[in-house]
């Protein structure tokens, strides 16, 4: 076992319940989309599937050398999706949306953005770790912005 995964796992987990949450919620918000629009959403959430699908190990053999061995060479590109995920909730929000980039929710989807890529480039165990550690409460600061009245 190793936490680092099962951390990018746990944090895939929440920001696959706050998307789920706000496409519930997008009805309230627009009644009608473009085409070009629907296929960004589309995107967007191919890019949460793909993430999941390289996080963790799907096949026996994949696991034989643990978590740690299979995270730094084929799991951590599940990170560029998850960076691609949050860029594109980003466009979404800005364009779509028209939401500020002042907002409160700028302040940690911005490094939320970035940190993901750092780590995939940064393979070095203690930088990748460094930012996974990091993460975690940005994580659960993004949350509580997203509910907040």
């Amino acid at each position: 076992m190793d936490w680092v995964p099962l951390a990018w796992s746990g944090i895939l987990f929440i920001m696959q319940l706050q998307y789920w949450w706000a496409i519930n919620q997008l009805s309230s918000l627009r009644q009608t989309f473009h085409f070009g629009e629907f296929i960004f959403l589309v995107l967007t959430t191919l890019m949460l599937f793909l993430t999941a699908a390289l996080l963790l190990p799907s096949r026996c053999e994949d696991e034989a050398q643990g978590l740690r061995v299979y995270f730094e060479q084929d799991g951590r590109f599940a990170l560029i999706s998850l960076t691609a995920f949050l860029l594109f909730g980003l466009v979404v929000n800005v364009f779509g949306f028209k939401s500020p980039i002042e907002s409160a929710w700028a302040f940690t989807d911005i490094p939320m953005i970035i940190l993901p890529a750092l780590a995939f480039f940064l393979r070095e165990r203690k930088y990748y770790a460094t930012i996974t550690a990091i993460y975690l409460p940005l994580c659960a600061l993004d949350v509580w912005i997203s509910l907040a009245p």
